[in-house]
């Protein structure tokens, strides 16, 4: 991680002092030489998209995937990715996710696509690919700037939850659906993931933190969400306005209305489209997390 952040604090410095071509190290390790500052840029997954809306760089998107909110282009799904048709666009630079999304990188490389990928898996990983995303795009002290402001944020807030006893704090589920009566795992975050890192930072105890999974994700089984009874239930919802029916389906459900989250009405329904995105955005939920936990105090 040190050696990381030192690595974007050298490709700052010399995006101030030298013109491009500029080189950096992206998410996957990959050398990437930037050949000039990008004017015509594909965001082939939506997390991408989000850290050039946060630099105000919306200009500069000719085209998304089919997943995404901005309004722009479409180049399809996120896997496999339509090379026809981001070809046929002449892009300058291309913005792609890790994990399922590299082997799509391979290709982009081969059609002589500049292409970097962004994979966050903390929150400070979160900052250094804000700084990355800035020094790329020509706009370095503005990224470097809203960075460290992001950074006082949530060390505000985590040195309030730094002091909550470790005997008091809130033990979290996470859950990205909810199981139907039949089903007997859920999707959750643990170790490595970016939300267990919001989780903690909180001031809550996720009960999956021992455990991994790609990107730090994997599924739990409902039997053992009981065994640890958590204090609170962190839901993600698909549809507007449906807390209150994912309240209800939880409250009713055969193996989760025993928990005492359940019964003590400590139920937070979270848009999933901004949770699912390791993005700038997400460092508002820090404030979020530790005000449901501890009622803001």
């Amino acid at each position: 991680m040190r050696k990381f952040v030192t690595l974007v604090m050298l490709v700052v410095f010399l995006a101030l002092v030298w013109s491009y071509p500029i080189t950096v190290v992206d998410d996957a390790g990959r050398t990437v030489t930037i050949a000039q500052r990008p004017e015509r840029v594909i965001c082939a997954a939506p997390s991408t998209t989000k850290f050039l809306q946060y630099l105000g760089l919306e200009d500069k998107i000719i085209a998304v995937t089919n997943w995404d909110d901005f309004e722009a282009e479409r180049i399809g799904d996120l896997f496999p990715i339509n090379l026809e048709k981001i070809v046929s666009l002449n892009p300058d630079l291309i913005f792609a996710f890790g994990g399922f999304q590299l082997p799509e990188v391979v290709k982009l490389e081969q059609h002589g696509l500049t292409t970097v990928v962004l994979n966050a898996n903390s929150v400070q990983q979160i900052l250094n690919d804000l700084v990355l995303v800035g020094t790329i795009m020509g706009v370095p002290e503005k990224a470097k700037k809203l960075a460290n402001q992001l950074q006082e944020h949530y060390l505000n807030i985590a040195k309030k939850a730094y002091n909550v006893p470790l005997d008091r704090r809130v033990k979290v589920a996470y859950l990205m659906d909810i199981p139907g009566p039949d089903v007997r795992e859920v999707w959750t975050c643990g170790q490595g993931s970016y939300l267990n890192d919001l989780i903690v930072l909180a001031g809550g105890a996720n009960i999956a933190a021992l455990f991994t999974g790609p990107n730090g994700f994997l599924p739990i089984s409902l039997e053992y969400i009981v065994s640890q009874n958590p204090d609170v239930l962190i839901v993600t919802s698909y549809v507007p306005n449906s807390e209150e029916q994912i309240k209800e389906k939880i409250s009713n459900h055969p193996i989760l209305k025993s928990l005492k989250a359940v019964k003590n009405k400590r139920i937070y329904v979270y848009d999933n489209y901004l949770l699912s995105l390791p993005v700038p955005q997400l460092v508002e939920y820090i404030e979020k997390f530790y005000n449901d936990f501890y009622g803001g105090k």
